[in-house]
């Protein structure tokens, strides 16, 4: 092991280094509470046990035990012996609980003593460590099966709105990139990472229950009668409907979604005319990623319009169609928003995008 001795008397620091070496331990010595807080400090990583004395200029025995433990708080655990001439059990028990020291002696010590309270510190320190490893590894192991999970996950909602593409005119492009607007959306909303990877899949769908409606009012070139407006309409239920009653987080995100991304800011919307913040915060999200994106696309029954004609059309929803504070953080990072989706369409990488982009979502 490497062993620090924090102690400010040179005869003490001898008699230690001297047994501990011969026992085949690396030793280092600091001769008071600043000096061993300044070398852990720099070589937190490498050292095993702190052997310190209670009473030391500067820094003491438990205040430099406090310190350790905060320094070492996320790193591998240092084990700590306070050496101190207290010998009341009330001064022992100050040790444990406020210095959060792990084992004491009382000076002056017994070698043999202090040799068989060594051994106990590091099979104490190897368990530690082997738990540690341990605790790495199964991380590693969670996370294989959650990405395996998520793969999954990405591949069946891959299919389902592969599946929309077959009834409506809306491009697979197009729904990939609501994904990916949401999930930036997602992030300058402060969203955690699980959720903007979840909206990302779930976003896709929110159209899904247009499945249900017939071509000839889905693919109709020219405007919609009232009562083709109302069939149109009830794709909002139809998808929920399609993706009800699951137990995975990204389906039930979808679902909502699918059902409430036409509610209206101001209640005009549908499918029940919710207002406010009774429309699900994701809906409002994809509500601007969508209309951003169509209104730019190409559609059967017109053309695409401007990207500056569709940024003043959200500008005067904002409010009405839209929730406010989406429609500001969408348009203060609309040039982002515009860099990210443009790069993918150059690359024509849509087809290929990872199943999780929240760690690629640092602003610039």
């Amino acid at each position: 092991m490497r062993i620090l001795i924090a102690e400010d008397q040179q005869i003490t620091r001898l008699v230690l280094n001297t047994h501990l070496t011969g026992w085949g331990h690396q030793v280092i010595e600091a001769s008071d509470g600043q000096e061993a807080l300044d070398l852990i400090s720099a070589e937190n990583a490498e050292i095993d046990m702190l052997i310190t004395d209670w009473g030391m200029p500067r820094l003491d025995g438990l205040e430099l035990a406090q310190r350790v433990r905060e320094l070492s708080a996320d790193s591998k655990y240092i084990y700590i012996i306070l050496l101190t001439n207290h010998t009341e059990p009330e001064d022992r028990i100050q040790g444990f609980a406020k210095g959060g020291v792990d084992d004491y002696i009382v000076k002056p010590f017994e070698v043999a003593e202090l040799k068989q309270r060594i051994g106990v510190g590091n099979r104490l320190i190897m368990a530690e460590r082997n738990l540690r490893l341990y605790s790495q590894s199964l991380e590693r192991v969670v996370r294989r099966q959650t990405e395996a999970i998520r793969q999954t996950q990405g591949e069946i909602i891959s299919r389902l709105f592969s599946a929309l593409e077959s009834r409506d005119q809306e491009t697979g492009d197009h729904v990939r990139r609501i994904g990916f607007i949401s999930a930036r959306l997602g992030y300058y909303l402060g969203w955690e990472e699980r959720e903007i990877d979840d909206i990302q899949a779930a976003a896709p769908l929110h159209d899904v229950g247009k499945i249900g409606i017939l071509d000839s009012i889905l693919r109709k070139p020219g405007p919609l009668t009232p009562d083709e407006f109302k069939i149109i309409q009830t794709h909002t239920v139809i998808g929920a409907h399609i993706l009800a009653d699951s137990q995975n987080p990204v389906i039930r995100m979808a679902e909502t979604i699918a059902l409430r991304h036409h509610e209206n800011w101001d209640g005009t919307g549908y499918p029940d005319g919710l207002a406010g913040d009774e429309i699900p915060v994701e809906a409002r999200v994809v509500a601007v990623a969508d209309v951003y994106d169509a209104l730019m696309t190409d559609r059967i029954y017109r053309r695409g319009l401007t990207e500056e004609k569709v940024l003043e059309i959200i500008r005067q929803e904002r409010g009405k169609k839209f929730d406010p504070t989406i429609v500001d953080l969408f348009l203060r990072n609309i040039d982002e928003i515009r860099q990210g989706y443009q790069a993918m369409e150059r690359e024509q990488s849509f087809d290929n995008l990872p199943y999780s982009i929240s760690a690629n979502l640092q602003v610039k």
